[in-house]
């Protein structure tokens, strides 16, 4: 796909995302919404290094991951009448994503425990693995726990990809608990770090077409509730679903 093709496939994506969760009303749809274009990037962009058929994709931020539903269901992986079925109790789709579905591995629940499996699992098993990491997350020590180790087996085939929207449940990051700098932070474990437009598509390919040689960390800067006008960057958004008929309205037609 070029970037026009991954533009209007990620769209596509933030629309069934929001007819699935304002139909049901379960889940954080702004927390998925703002995600979607790095995992387009991946999961579509046959320039990137990801391969969904031999590499494993962790979701540490859980209430992200209804956010590769409709990714799933383009590449075949689940079927698309599953999304009519969510959080229904004959779909397999979750308010949460787990192992039991097609495409899926590990989902972190608890924030900070995804970051551990992942290194985990890529240590182990020798095999490519990113995790997608909320910002607010961070606050978890865990997380930071886990870098000494990256650090010092040096497992470079573990990527970190920070969905930086700047936003917690209870507000602006930093207004809550300042992280930045985190580039600096992230550096001094001696960590490859790189900051990225997390909805540019030319500087997440840059980032995701290249084999680092030191465990890295993707600091990629997003919008909370992207696509959305009126949830865009808008704490409150991040556990409300817009019911009122005329705010439906408005999201479906800024993401046809």
């Amino acid at each position: 796909m070029d970037n026009l093709e991954l533009e209007e496939n990620a769209k596509s994506v933030r629309k069934r995302i929001f007819e699935f969760k304002t139909r049901t009303k379960f889940g954080h749809l702004a927390s998925c919404l703002c995600c979607v274009d790095i995992l387009v990037s991946l999961y579509r962009d046959s320039q990137t290094k990801f391969n969904p058929d031999e590499d494993i994709f962790l979701f540490s931020k859980g209430h992200g991951s209804p956010a590769v539903y409709p990714i799933l269901a383009d590449l075949g992986t689940i079927d698309a009448g599953e999304l009519d079925k969510y959080c229904e109790p004959e779909g397999i789709l979750r308010l949460h994503a787990d192992q039991s579905i097609p495409g899926c591995h590990f989902v972190g629940g608890s924030l900070g425990n995804g970051v551990g499996y992942a290194a985990g699992y890529a240590f182990a098993s020798g095999k490519n693995v990113y995790t997608l990491v909320g910002d607010a997350e961070l606050y978890e020590g865990s997380v930071w726990e886990t870098l000494i180790f990256v650090a010092h087996h040096n497992i470079n085939n573990l990527r970190i990809i920070i969905d930086r929207n700047s936003m917690g449940i209870l507000g602006k990051t930093e207004e809550l608990l300042k992280l930045e700098p985190l580039e600096d932070k992230f550096a001094s474990f001696g960590l490859d770090v790189i900051t990225v437009d997390g909805h540019s598509f030319d500087e997440l390919r840059d980032v995701f077409s290249e084999n680092p040689t030191r465990p890295q960390v993707v600091i990629a800067n997003t919008i909370k509730g992207k696509g959305v006008s009126y949830m865009e960057d808008k704490w409150r958004y991040h556990t409300i679903i817009p019911k009122e008929e005329d705010l439906l309205e408005i999201g479906i037609k800024e993401l046809s």
